[in-house]
Parts: structure tokens; C-alpha cells; sequence
């Protein structure tokens, strides 16, 4: 994830100590839910993930947060998980510069 988010400004994830999953946050405003440009961009790279918003309860005031998406790493090699990131992250790269990652 560093490789390939580790420049990228708001993007944050979990470093995780166990499991199979990491937690990967867009920034603010980008739409990794099943309604958002992020989601489709990332099929065309050949790389899919859940959205975070099928993961959340929403919050007192019904909010959910569309940014986040969980990622598996548990059943792919290093190498292949290292090409997962970077195929997601040109997907965010061209979204972000086509202005369309909101």
C-alpha cells in the first residue's frame, strides 16, 4: 500500500497485525461505494474490492461514509497483492485527474 498510495494526500489504511483484510480510506468526498465512479474504474484495472459502505452501520444521523473499501490479502501472494495496489491506485490516479473521483 505504500508503494503505490504512500504519496497520494488523504489516503489512509490499516496496518493489520492479523487476518485477511486491510481497511483503505479515499480521501474525503471520493465515492468508493457501489454508486461511484471508483468502484467500475477499478474493474476496468482487473482489481476488486468491497465497498466500505456495506461494511458500516450508519451513524445518529443516518450518514454513511462512502470512502472507505475493505481489501483482502489473504489469499494472494506478495507480488500479486503489490500489482492489486498499483492497478487500484491508477484507477484512483485517473479518476482523480479526470476530476471525476468525487
Amino acid at each position: 500500500m505504500k508503494e503505490s498510495f504512500g504519496d497520494r494526500p488523504g489516503v489512509r489504511w490499516t496496518k493489520p497485525t492479523g487476518g485477511m483484510f486491510v481497511w483503505l480510506a479515499m480521501p474525503e468526498g471520493v465515492d468508493a461505494g457501489p454508486g461511484g465512479a471508483l468502484l467500475p474504474a477499478a474493474m476496468e484495472e482487473g482489481m476488486l474490492y468491497v465497498p466500505g459502505e456495506f461494511c458500516h452501520v450508519p451513524d445518529e444521523t443516518g450518514t454513511i461514509r462512502k470512502n472507505e473499501m475493505r481489501l483482502s490479502f489473504g489469499v494472494e501472494t506478495p507480488d500479486r497483492l503489490r500489482e492489486a495496489a498499483r492497478r487500484l491506485c491508477r484507477a484512483f490516479d485517473r479518476l482523480r485527474l479526470s476530476g471525476s473521483a468525487r
